[in-house]
């Protein structure tokens, strides 16, 4: 009878021990799911946040992109002024001294 209860006392603390495995086992889990999908949003709020720098981005790049195209046009459009002002000038010297 004493061996019978020695194993009923081993075997429940064996199946204590399971148990308490099991539940620290489940609580792992728990928390893993839970810092997943805390990970999970906070990476959705950083691609987000990043597709809200990068549009900011490219629309501040068009603008100066456009800025400097039409400082371009300008610079152009000044030096053709100033070489066909030089020309006229060399022109008009040049008809006078024929004359």
């Amino acid at each position: 009878m004493e061996t019978f209860y020695f194993t009923l006392g081993v075997l429940s603390i064996i199946a204590i021990i399971f148990i308490v495995a099991l539940v620290w086992g489940l609580v792992k889990v728990v928390r893993t799911k839970k810092d997943l999908e805390d990970f999970r949003t906070s990476y959705e709020r950083d691609i987000d946040s990043n597709h809200r720098r990068l549009d900011e981005t490219r629309r501040e790049f068009e603008i100066n992109l456009e800025h400097i195209y039409r400082r371009i046009d300008e610079v152009h459009q000044e030096s053709k002024s100033h070489t066909d002002k030089r020309a006229d000038q060399l022109r008009q010297i040049l008809t006078e001294s024929k004359s």
